[in-house]
């Protein structure tokens, strides 16, 4: 029996689920520049390494209230034939893969031939429980309907250009990122500005994506092909008789997770686990862990020759682990090689799928 693989994200607290091949790419919020002249299901568009990407407003087009945006939320690429567009989601939580017999038909009345119906590609009854499926054709479809312009263009197309507000607060006009201070703002513009970076094509094949995370007042970089997905800290069981960087298990949609603190491993104080702390969930083949962090920062890409090896006077039991070191913001940021890591003789994880 054949399984397709989907996407899994969070709106306002209802899981729904896009084919995984449709999807191109996916990174944290970043500033999203208002158009004038178009639908109100355009929120508007992002340079996206020289490229125009039209911002679709996933929630109205569902007809649910659009909550606040946050610093967390994502914005998952939606890529159909020759067209992109992007959604602004709470959170993406894994791909997963789905057997036909799993999923209904969309159970809503198809004579009203309304937009969020024909959107619903199917409902889907997974172990988490019930996901809604969208037909991503239909995204990408209605996104460039209702735009007027050619998205194809180049972001310097200065005819192109004459179709965007050019006040720098077009975004904020909307009530979209009012209520973000000042720190929360520079760091969708640094999103932004890293987001429009025009590459070659060879060039953007080799770029590694990396999630972004705080520990003790230090940026560490994580490669996201070991990453599964970004959780909260609600409750930690305790586990006797382990050693301290195992701080316990957590309960992941009714799967059970080993959670470790890695500060010790990378020459970092061991902080205690605040009950508002996150957890990166990584997967090595058939082994799960969840790591504890501070915070969790941006989902960027770095060309390998930004990488460099660290500097000499930082040399220390970290390194079996460090990859290299790259800029980020006003620092420079820890690349951890993470199956290296866990797989280590200091680091030992068995929990299992």
């Amino acid at each position: 029996m054949n399984h397709e693989s989907y996407l899994m994200f969070k709106l306002n607290n209802s899981r729904y689920g896009i084919p995984a091949t449709a999807v191109q790419e996916l990174f944290f919020l970043p500033e999203v520049t208002a158009i004038a002249k178009t639908s109100s299901t355009i929120l508007g568009v992002i340079n996206l390494r020289g490229k125009f990407l039209p911002v679709m407003d996933l929630y109205r087009h569902l007809e649910q209230a659009r909550p606040p945006f946050q610093l967390t939320d994502s914005m998952i690429v939606v890529e159909w034939q020759t067209q992109r567009i992007g959604i602004i989601v709470n959170q993406v939580d894994s791909v997963q893969a789905i057997a036909p017999d799993r999923i209904a038909a969309n159970v809503c009345d198809r004579a009203k031939e309304s937009l969020p119906d024909r959107l619903v590609a199917g409902i889907a009854n997974v172990e988490e429980g019930i996901v809604t499926l969208l037909n991503p054709e239909l995204l990408v479809e209605h996104a460039f309907i209702e735009t007027v312009f050619n998205l194809n263009s180049d972001f310097n197309n200065g005819s192109v250009n004459d179709a965007l507000k050019h006040s720098s607060d077009s975004a904020l006009n909307q009530g979209l990122y009012a209520h973000f201070d000042s720190q929360e703002r520079q760091i969708l513009q640094e999103r932004t500005e890293t987001l429009r970076c025009s590459v070659d094509d060879e060039d953007s094949a080799s770029l590694l994506p990396l999630a972004v995370v705080g520990l003790a007042g230090e940026y560490f970089g994580f490669g996201l092909e070991t990453v599964h997905e970004f959780t909260d800290i609600h409750k930690i069981t305790p586990i006797p008789c382990c050693p301290p960087h195992i701080v316990g298990n957590i309960n992941l949609r009714g799967e059970i997770v080993t959670l470790i603190n890695i500060n010790n491993v990378v020459d970092l104080p061991i902080n205690e686990v605040r009950s508002h702390q996150q957890a990166v969930v990584v997967r090595l083949e058939q082994r799960v862990a969840g790591i504890a962090v501070d915070d969790i920062f941006d989902v960027t890409y770095i060309h390998p020759s930004q990488m460099i090896a660290a500097p000499i006077a930082l040399h220390s039991a970290k390194d079996d682990y460090l990859q290299g070191v790259a800029p980020y913001r006003d620092r420079m940021m820890s690349i951890i090689n993470l199956s290296k890591l866990l797989t280590s003789e200091v680091l030992v994880v068995n929990e299992e799928v």
